[in-house]
């Protein structure tokens, strides 16, 4: 409580009711050639980096010293060097805010109870705005840490270094030298990312994650830092680990900062490394799978986040510590909004004497370069996610996900320009001159995005067919006994192509006709005895309702003769036997007859069973092929004949087939190619059918057709691979209203 002699001392000569706080440690770095202190409060965990001038204030502080004393110290320390009362009392408030110092005076616990709010409410915002990367704190893991030190530290040696580099140059000439193959043995996306897998890839990518997280702690611990904090991090809906280093910051070699920064990349290259080479020489299975996918995770991951300085992750440390810049994010965006203040606006921002002097257009560079990654990289999420949930019908998750994004990268923005013009007075200093300029510029941006048509194309699946060609389904379902013609032959329309027997069918064709003979062997003696019988109404009846009989098993008859004419599969039309797709083996545990795998024509099918879903060929010209390529019915409006149209083969994935749209089918599909299918790997999402087992695409699907030229050697049925068709160009405006009304369903 002040006292009336206090109140009768000029306020700067009182003193001043606090003291740095006695559990601060301090240690001395040099950044770019200056002296600075970085300074830990061990119970949140900050850091906060301080020139020799603040320091020197920061210990000035011990609750008895006044402004004025403190005053006279600083400019007698640092002569010539002078600081006013106003710049003093700024720089102890944000001490203060800062929690570095604590004081006597009265009613702090509601003032530290509003701090401790709006620091929480500020911490929920962030994570709401990066609802990919979800932090939640944990547990105290530096006794774990430390314990495991001593077995762990010669992975951050020099030698260990050496020998994983020439790891990694091993794998990376391996899949250099092996490139063709490698791609030919990649599964495609459905398979590799489709729900089946999702279990086990998030399985992969927590691990992973978790040995990259406890390789930045070892790695700390190595280097004589400290770890308090490991939590649960959920990236990309994934649960995984994240480990505080923070404290690395308090080690004055910044080459060893940058190592802890880059230590959990460097874990992830061993797995990835180890991994390339089990998978390349194991057999497909459980274990092959797993090294892919752990090699996809530790690569994608290390080259799109945390290796990249534009997001803030490894990438970022590791580069603010080796140019010696801490806080580089938030410098380079005070240096852009410096300049959009300037010239966008006409305002003149106070100097800061915190912010980088040199190369300041490279900083202001960088927060640009940084926010359109992290906006590539968030749409590109969104657009992954929605692709994985799209064929079973969940694209309401990834629309939850990309509305939360959209508040990160949009609305979070938008509100912090709304509350830097709203602080009083603001806008009087805008000048009219600098705004319209600017308004000019972002409406021509606007305009040009909304008008000026940009080249455009769609992306379908693709199957290459012999031209005019057509499938022969089995049409009764039997056992074959043999193939009766060979790929590459020449059939004529009733050639039979296949022997199958049904013992069924022949056991109700022989029943049925000798129910025939016994029914017209007793209508020939009814015929005979009623001239003779006494009563002939009842001759009559009964011989009637014997040819009512007979008539419906001579109607039978003709149906189970007809099945049996057409159970040796006879040739539709005149044409080419061309093999369709192998068929993948299923297990026969469940009690049914075996089903056929591989190719039909093989020797090891005599006697298994073909039911009426079975394509046992196709029939066509063997001296054109064509591709046939299935379009959603999102795009068919987009899609005419005649346009150009690039072909990727799986089965020739370093070249590309051209050719001209010469058909558009008017009629959507049916029944798809069971290779297209993402049930056996393909691209386009389907459904079984109820009844013939058949695949039916799940969004309505339109064909075309592309005649290729009749000179491309290796194109054989079945083949399958990716469309790009070049539609008319459109603006960049329309085509994003398009993608959002139908993913989010605004329809007019």
């Amino acid at each position: 409580m002040v006292s009336l002699q206090d109140s009768l001392v000029a306020s700067s000569s009182r003193p001043l009711p606090l003291r740095a706080r006695p559990d601060l440690t301090a240690r001395k770095h040099t950044y770019q050639g200056r002296g600075y202190w970085v300074v830990k409060e061990p119970l949140g965990l900050n850091y906060f980096r301080f020139q020799e001038e603040e320091y020197a204030i920061l210990n000035m502080l011990d609750g008895k010293t006044s402004l004025q004393d403190i005053k006279e110290r600083f400019e007698k320390e640092f002569a010539p060097q002078k600081i006013s009362f106003t710049d003093l009392q700024h720089f102890i408030g944000t001490l203060h805010r800062s929690g570095l110092v604590i004081t006597s005076a009265m009613e702090q616990g509601r003032q530290l109870k509003v701090r401790h709010d709006e620091r929480r409410w500020k911490e929920t915002v962030q994570l709401m705005s990066n609802v990919l990367a979800l932090r939640l704190k944990g547990i105290d893991p530096d006794r774990l840490l430390t314990a495991m030190n001593p077995y762990t530290k010669w992975l951050f040696t020099g030698p260990a270094f050496i020998a994983v580099m020439m790891l990694c140059s091993a794998a990376v000439l391996l899949v250099t030298v092996q490139h063709d193959v490698f791609v030919s043995r990649l599964p495609s996306f459905q398979e590799f990312f489709g729900p089946s897998n999702w279990l086990l890839l998030g399985a992969v990518l927590g691990v992973t994650k978790i040995c990259h997280e406890f390789g930045h702690g070892l790695s700390c611990k190595r280097y004589g830092g400290e770890c308090h904090e490991m939590g649960v991090m959920f990236l990309v809906m994934t649960p995984c680990l994240y480990c505080n280093v923070s404290d690395s910051w308090m080690l004055p070699n910044k080459w060893h900062r940058a190592a802890i920064g880059a230590a959990g990349m460097y874990i992830e290259v061993i797995l990835a490394s180890i991994a390339t080479f089990i998978w390349w020489f194991s057999e497909p299975g459980l274990l092959n799978h797993l090294a892919l996918q752990v090699m996809f995770v530790s690569s994608v991951s290390t080259v799109i986040f945390n290796g990249n300085p534009l997001l803030r992750y490894d990438g970022y440390y590791i580069l603010a510590d080796i140019m010696e810049v801490p806080n580089m994010r938030q410098k380079a965006s005070s240096v852009l909004h410096r300049y959009m203040s300037k010239y966008c606006l006409g305002m003149d921002p106070p100097e800061d004497p915190f912010l980088p002097e040199r190369n300041q257009f490279f900083f202001g560079l960088y927060t640009v370069a940084s926010n359109l990654y992290r906006l590539v990289v968030t749409a590109s999420i969104m657009l992954f996610l929605n692709q994985v949930f799209k064929p079973y019908g969940l694209q309401v998750i990834g629309q939850m996900i990309a509305l939360a994004g959209i508040y990160g990268l949009v609305v979070m923005p938008v509100y912090q320009l709304w509350k830097f013009l709203y602080v009083p007075g603001r806008m009087a200093q805008v000048k009219r001159k600098n705004v319209l300029i600017t308004a000019t510029t972002v409406a021509a941006v606007i305009a040009g995005f909304v008008y000026i048509p940009v080249p455009q194309w769609v992306m379908c699946p693709v199957d290459i067919q012999p031209d005019d060609a057509e499938s022969v389904f089995v049409v009764v379902p039997g056992e074959l006994d043999q193939m009766l013609v060979q790929p590459g032959e020449r059939v004529t329309a009733g050639t039979k192509l296949a022997r199958v027997t049904n013992l069924d069918l022949a056991f109700e064709l022989a029943s049925l006709e000798n129910e025939e003979q016994r029914l017209v062997t007793y209508a020939d003696a009814l015929d005979n005895n009623r001239l003779r019988a006494d009563d002939r109404s009842m001759m009559e009846q009964t011989f009637a309702e014997v040819q009512e009989q007979l008539k419906s098993i001579r109607q039978q008859l003709a149906k189970k003769r007809e099945q049996v004419a057409q159970i040796d599969v006879p040739a539709p039309f005149d044409g080419t036997i061309f093999p369709v797709p192998d068929k993948q083996a299923t297990s026969g545990s469940d009690g049914r007859l075996p089903e056929w795998s591989g190719s039909i024509f093989d020797d090891k099918n005599r006697g298994a069973h073909l039911s009426t879903s079975d394509v046992l060929c196709r029939i066509g010209n063997s001296e054109q092929m064509e591709a046939v390529m299935y379009i959603d019915q999102d795009y068919i409006e987009l899609v005419h004949p005649d346009q150009e149209v690039e072909i990727k083969l799986d089965a020739f994935p370093g070249k590309t087939f051209k050719g001209k749209i010469a058909v558009m089918g008017t009629k959507e599909v049916e029944f798809v190619p069971n290779s297209l299918s993402t049930q056996t790997g393909g691209e386009l999402p389907t459904i079984s059918d109820p009844e013939t087992g058949r695949l039916r695409p799940q969004n309505a699907t339109f064909p075309a057709q592309v005649p290729l030229p009749s000179g491309e050697q290796g194109l054989k049925l079945g083949m399958r691979g990716e469309a790009k068709i070049w539609v008319q160009w459109e603006p960049l405006g329309t085509r994003l209203w398009r993608y959002l009304s139908r993913t989010f369903h605004f329809y007019l």
